[in-house]
């Protein structure tokens, strides 16, 4: 999986908003008759993208300490479970989404980093907010 920053970005947002943290999801496939077994695989195959994306992101954030009260389990073979606790973001994850919530400064961060070259990093994106920031305040 690629770390994708734009979703990362909503689902920070959807946790403080208190939204439906898995509404992206598909409901998932199912086989209701064996002649439709292609689709049914290519149906299952597009959802475990999706799952596996969203769910993804998520780990990333609940193990980097940015949201507590969401617990993500992958097992041996991919698939995913959850346990929510009434989910909300951490000191470090409200600072993290403070630093990208305005779209002016997320784009002008985004900009920036490939500008430079720089790979967006939790720290790259800190450091270039502060960046975007100061230049948003010296216009």
């Amino acid at each position: 999986m690629k770390r994708d920053w734009d979703l990362i970005r909503k689902q920070l947002t959807d946790v403080e908003e208190e939204n439906d943290l898995f509404r992206e999801i598909p409901p998932k496939p199912v086989l209701t008759d064996q002649a439709a077994w292609d689709a049914y695989e290519k149906q299952l195959e597009e959802y475990r993208d999706v799952e596996s994306r969203v769910f993804g992101h998520y780990e990333l954030l609940v193990n980097s300490g940015y949201i507590d009260g969401l617990q993500i389990v992958r097992s041996a073979d991919g698939l995913f479970s959850y346990g929510l606790y009434a989910p909300r973001l951490t000191m470090s994850g409200h600072d993290l989404l403070d630093t990208i919530r305005s779209t002016t400064i997320w784009e002008k961060i985004k900009a920036t980093a490939k500008t430079k070259g720089i790979e967006l990093t939790f720290d790259a994106i800190k450091a270039l907010g502060a960046f975007a920031l100061k230049s948003a305040l010296e216009r």
